[in-house]
């Protein structure tokens, strides 16, 4: 079987720790061809982006948003960058378990961007990574949306399992003597 390809999509994370104690997400999506294609308002040229769209998340170790900055650099539509300012409407929402829901109410359909609203999920995931600094951080049973480590959020980590009770004694929810079941 042969295969050659025909489209490209490239989604980049990138976090950032400021000197005023917030902490910076950057997302990036780009989308290129490997031949030249004909848009209805544009050409664009071999390996040349048709989407490239870009949003930073200004939050704090809470993973609440702070600040939304939004920018088309890049869109197959002359109208494209019109809805980043629409992106801000994310401040004041907390990264957390049913986020990405809210995310997808706020810019359903004609009320946001497909390719921004597609940066929210690695966004999310990466917000997670930055923030976990380890055992110190301590998975809230009664309230789970509050969650500061990914224990008990897949099932590697789930905290019954063998890695909770090796390296996070203190989550561990199994039976003593690591036998979970």
């Amino acid at each position: 079987m042969t295969r050659r390809q025909v489209h490209l999509r490239r989604i980049h994370c990138e976090g950032f720790e400021r000197d005023d104690g917030l902490f910076d997400i950057v997302g990036t999506l780009i989308d290129t061809k490997p031949f030249p294609i004909e848009l209805e308002e544009k050409s664009v040229g071999e390996n040349q982006p048709i989407h490239h769209m870009s949003l930073c998340l200004t939050i704090d170790r809470d993973r609440l948003i702070h600040g939304v900055e939004a920018h088309t650099v890049e869109g197959p539509h002359a109208v494209c960058g019109a809805i980043t300012e629409s992106y801000r409407r994310l401040v004041g929402q907390r990264i957390q378990p049913g986020f990405i829901l809210v995310a997808k109410r706020l810019f359903r359909a004609e009320l946001g961007c497909t390719h921004m609203t597609e940066l929210l999920p690695p966004m999310a995931t990466t917000a997670f990574q930055m923030l976990w600094s380890g055992a110190d951080d301590v998975t809230d049973r009664e309230q789970p949306e509050h969650r500061n480590s990914p224990l008990g959020g897949c099932h590697a980590l789930k905290t019954d399992g063998e890695i909770v009770r090796l390296h996070f004694p203190e989550q561990y929810t199994g039976k003593a003597g690591g036998d979970p079941t």
